[in-house]
């Protein structure tokens, strides 16, 4: 898991829906931090979605999570507007504790309750995926808590792995990835199906998230298919951030 930042231009997906005639935007990704400090997240999420009526949203997220190497703590904290008036605020953490994960929501309502230890955090369910797809693995079902939903929606996930350096390059981003110096790290293409709860199965995704996924913890050509429409990430922009000289244990 390198520290990187990436940047994606996002769009409707061809075609469009009967919902939504015109989408665009844009995705900052910003990963940061070691296995001694832990890690930190940042991601704002902006983007303008369009009816067939001409009528417009725009939405502007802004998350930040911490997370330890050994996936012991978690934290979040969520700003979400929508056209300029903010939809949500929030905050909270989670602890592994004996058997179980204790979840505090400390904004908005102060909640608290328990989850399986099943559950893996952000990247601990990366490196899982990443894992998965060296062992030549080409399904994997995680139990995944991000902070969603204001802290309240862990999810199921269900990921389909493809084979090893496979994907293509349909959104044309294999060269911002290639400049940056990751062309012959190994890559994989995944398609996530997040489920609210357990899946059994027969329940349809909340949603699906495809990606090409290097062994680094880097992604590009995303697809974000949200049921009633379809938004396309293209990898326009990365920059990886120096690595510290010389190795120090830590305390």
């Amino acid at each position: 898991m390198i520290a990187h930042q990436a940047v994606y231009d996002l769009q409707l997906d061809d075609g469009g829906s009967d919902s939504v005639s015109d989408a665009e935007g844009r995705m900052v990704y910003d990963f940061t931090g070691s296995a001694c400090d832990g890690y930190t997240t940042r991601l704002r999420f902006v983007t303008r979605i369009s009816d067939g009526d001409g009528n417009s949203r725009l939405t502007d997220v802004a998350t930040s999570t911490y997370e330890d190497d050994e996936g012991k703590s978690f934290s979040f904290a969520t700003k979400s507007y929508v056209d300029g008036a903010i939809s949500e605020d929030s905050t909270g953490s989670a602890e592994r504790q004996g058997s179980d994960i204790r979840v505090t929501i400390a904004k908005p309502d102060g909640r608290k309750f328990e989850l399986a230890p099943t559950f893996q955090f952000p990247n601990q369910h990366m490196k899982t995926l990443i894992s998965a797809a060296i062992a030549g693995e080409h399904f994997k079902q995680i139990d995944l808590f991000d902070g969603s939903e204001k802290g309240t929606m862990p999810y199921s996930t269900s990921a389909v792995i493809g084979a090893l350096n496979s994907g293509g390059d349909d959104l044309g981003d294999e060269a911002v990835a290639k400049a940056a110096g990751v062309a012959n790290v190994r890559h994989w293409p995944v398609t996530l199906s997040y489920f609210h709860g357990t899946s059994d199965g027969e329940q349809k995704p909340s949603y699906e998230l495809s990606f090409i996924l290097y062994e680094n913890g880097i992604t590009r050509r995303m697809r974000l298919d949200y049921g009633d429409f379809v938004l396309t990430g293209k990898l326009v922009k990365l920059d990886l951030k120096p690595t510290k000289v010389g190795a120090r244990k830590c305390r």
